[in-house]
């Protein structure tokens, strides 16, 4: 938009920020399969068992029956990493400078709730495979 005031052309620019709010969905998507086998595991250890019982029928009728095969372990280990990458982007910055005597990185965060809350989700939900991995595998 250009405007004039007293003989002067003022130009004034609007900028917007596209939000990508298909993607934060997708990324909760791709969280939710794991959180809820985390979830059915560890009500089960408390002898809770509706939401085991209430998956079910469904794994067995995708033929799912022994414990989870490669392609629901697939989702359940790289869904909230791929979650994790396709949300963070859309409210942190990264900008950076080079120069001969020094490397300038600059990170900016903007408040933008949904994506930062499926990130956290998906970071919260891969701390707990690598703490249960480490405790399934300790020689302790």
């Amino acid at each position: 938009m250009t405007y004039l005031l007293l003989n002067y052309e003022i130009n004034i620019m609007k900028t917007t920020t596209f939000k990508n709010n298909w993607l934060t969905a997708t990324g909760l998507l791709l969280v939710m399969p794991t959180a809820y086998f985390i979830l059915i595991g560890v009500l089960s250890e408390f002898g809770i068992n509706g939401p085991l019982e209430a998956i079910q029928p469904l794994a067995e009728k995708w033929g799912i029956k022994e414990p989870p095969g490669l392609n629901i372990s697939s989702v359940i280990l790289f869904g909230p990493m791929v979650a994790f990458l396709l949300t963070i982007f859309q409210f942190m910055k990264i900008e950076w400078h080079v120069t001969k005597e020094e490397f300038l990185l600059h990170f900016s965060f903007y408040k933008r709730w949904f994506p930062i809350l499926v990130a956290s989700a998906s970071v919260g939900v891969l701390a707990m495979l690598f703490f249960y991995m480490l405790g399934e595998n300790c020689n302790c």
